[in-house]
């Protein structure tokens, strides 16, 4: 007990030393922990930190990322955090508003992370004070089966009438094959499919004044268009099924990040040859940033100097173009581009080209960034509607634009 006491007391004042190192650990739950890509970066990182700091032990594990927000917020409301905090950036604002996040502006100085970074990572700013380091940023890139393409009598499609054709073509629901790829249970990324396929048709969720636009001619249209890929999509799949699917050859295209590359490697013999990467066939790429590693606020001091060592390790360009060979997703780091390994591999420089043209497919007006996790939701409800029902794609968006200026006011 005596022990305890002493160790609780030195770890409170950063006095804890090598002998009583192995006594820390830092929790990190993150929705990657079992991803392919993901899960192989953070299991290299966290081995290699454990080497650097004998008795260190990170405690890496799963949650889902439906869940994730939601539990993740239960635990800081009610003041129990995880020591590292990972967040989708689209999250990021709502914790930042409670005053969640550490303010590390002198850290990403000091690490060289605020020079080095490309400028997305001012997305980390808030009320003037760097609260995050950005993990990915990136484009929307096409995936397709080329062998499911051709026995359809198909080409790789180049437009969006060229791919809505492709997709009809290759779905045959009767022997379980499909066209396209979605997430078509309820899940917070319906609201990624909803955005991707406006932003990438030229329109947008929300007016440039930051209020809803769904009712907007153009919007609806382009949800319409994507309402007749998805169609043709299996019912009742998560993101992460509607990937398995593509990669197990039962469905010929989809839309995703480019870190979904890194599934190939587990694909059938007798598929993955076929499985390739493209630009979307769309006028726009749409893209965002995608997540975000953080520091909670009122850390105990011990571990916030570790938790900051744990981040700048894995800033450092080695440790980026690793992220970048693994996840197959563009790192944040400018300099990465350079590396002769990147430049090398073309699903890593298809990734690059997607990053290089993406507009912002998430919002930017601070209320809706606030409101993201339940505006996710209500179109995620939305997007259940608009493949379960019959029910007129305007009418369907009238009703949830009204459904969301009740209940998530932007203005």
């Amino acid at each position: 007990m005596q022990r305890r006491t002493f160790l609780a007391a030195a770890l409170a004042l950063g006095l804890a030393g090598p002998a009583t190192a192995q006594t820390v650990e830092l929790e990190f739950p993150t929705w990657q922990a079992e991803e392919p890509g993901p899960a192989d970066f953070w299991n290299e990182a966290v081995k290699a930190f454990e080497a650097a700091n004998p008795g260190v032990k990170i405690n890496k594990y799963q949650i889902p990322f439906k869940d994730y927000i939601d539990r993740t917020t239960v635990r800081f409301a009610s003041k129990r955090p995880p020591d590292i905090v990972q967040l989708p950036t689209r999250n990021f604002a709502a914790f930042a508003k409670q005053g969640w996040l550490d303010d590390i502006d002198d850290f990403v100085k000091s690490a060289g992370i605020e020079s080095a970074y490309i400028p997305l990572q001012k997305e980390m700013v808030w009320e003037g004070k760097t609260r995050g380091v950005l993990l990915m940023a990136y484009g929307m890139v096409f995936y397709y089966n080329e062998k499911m393409l051709a026995d359809a009598g198909v080409g790789v499609p180049k437009t969006p009438d060229e791919l809505l054709k492709a997709i009809k073509a290759t779905t045959d629901a009767s022997k379980g094959v499909f066209g396209w790829g979605a997430t078509t249970a309820e899940h917070p990324n319906i609201f990624v499919d909803w955005s991707t396929w406006a932003t990438g048709l030229g329109a947008s969720l929300f007016k440039p004044d930051g209020t809803y636009n769904l009712t907007d001619p153009k919007t609806v249209a382009a949800v319409e268009s994507f309402r007749g890929a998805v169609k043709n999509a299996p019912k009742g799949t998560s993101t992460e099924t509607a990937r398995q699917l593509f990669v197990d050859g039962k469905v010929a295209m989809m839309r995703d990040g480019p870190w979904v590359a890194a599934l190939f490697a587990k694909a059938p013999d007798a598929v993955k040859p076929h499985l390739k990467v493209g630009q979307m066939p769309f006028p726009v790429v749409a893209g965002g940033t995608s997540n975000s590693i953080h520091v909670p606020a009122g850390l105990d001091p011990a571990k916030r100097k570790l938790v900051l060592s744990f981040i700048e390790m894995i800033a450092k360009p080695e440790w980026q173009v690793k992220y970048f060979q693994l996840v197959k997703a563009p790192s944040p780091r400018k300099d990465v581009a350079n590396d002769p390994s990147i430049k090398a591999d073309p699903m890593l420089s298809n990734a690059l080209l997607a990053a290089s043209k993406a507009e912002n497919l998430f919002p930017t007006a601070p209320a809706a960034q606030l409101g993201y996790a339940q505006i996710a939701k209500l179109v995620g409800e939305g997007g259940i509607r608009l493949v379960n029902t019959e029910t007129p794609t305007e009418q369907i968006l009238k009703q949830l634009q009204d459904e969301l200026e009740r209940r998530v006011p932007l203005k």
